[in-house]
């Protein structure tokens, strides 16, 4: 029996223009392979009073929702961290606004992220709080889970660098989730596909 290899070439030439895209704008990755949902925090207990002195048809355009996005990888990890949208990554504010310190909630800092099920992680529902972002003028808002499951990451370079929330959102991330189911519907039962 004769068997006839035949030679496969590859156009690398094709996928320069890619890695070029992918070099200048690193979202693209993220928008190809990640699934990207929204969840609006709950409004801090400061500006919840704002909320209620306000009348019911301005009461979503009195207060900027906290937006935060929920993307998820092929492998069902949920990354978490502030949408485009939030008050803090707004452009016209962005400038005015200084992130002095981002405080982890103490069950998230002592949770035991180690074995190979993480079955001692932390158990998260969607409105677990991870983190509270301080800023410069007095301001907190509070970064809640978004999906409910394990933690398995929670991104410690905001405690020594916390202006990296607003200044490169992709790397500034507060924590990676391992949702405790594997639909998608439940994942997402309390976000929003777009804002």
């Amino acid at each position: 029996m004769d068997v006839t290899s035949t030679q496969i070439t590859y156009d690398i030439g094709a996928y320069a223009q890619l890695n070029e895209q992918l070099r200048i704008k690193p979202e693209l990755y993220l928008d190809r392979y990640f699934v990207q949902q929204f969840y609006a925090c709950a409004i801090a207990g400061k500006r919840k009073h704002e909320a209620e002195s306000t009348d019911a048809e301005t009461k979503d355009e009195a207060i900027p929702r906290e937006w935060q996005y929920v993307r998820m990888s092929p492998n069902k990890l949920c990354v978490i961290g502030l949408a485009g949208s939030h008050p803090l990554l707004d452009p016209e504010q962005r400038k005015h606004i200084e992130v002095t310190k981002v405080e982890f909630a103490d069950n998230v800092k002592n949770s035991v992220i180690k074995g190979k099920r993480k079955k001692q992680s932390l158990r998260l529902m969607p409105n677990t709080k991870l983190c509270t972002i301080h800023t410069a003028d007095g301001k907190e808002y509070a970064v809640r889970a978004a999906v409910k499951g394990v933690l398995m990451e929670w991104n410690g370079r905001l405690e020594s660098d916390p202006s990296l929330v607003t200044r490169c959102p992709e790397q500034g991330f507060v924590a990676i989730i391992k949702p405790s189911t594997d639909d998608n519907q439940k994942i997402f039962s309390e976000c929003v596909s777009s804002v």
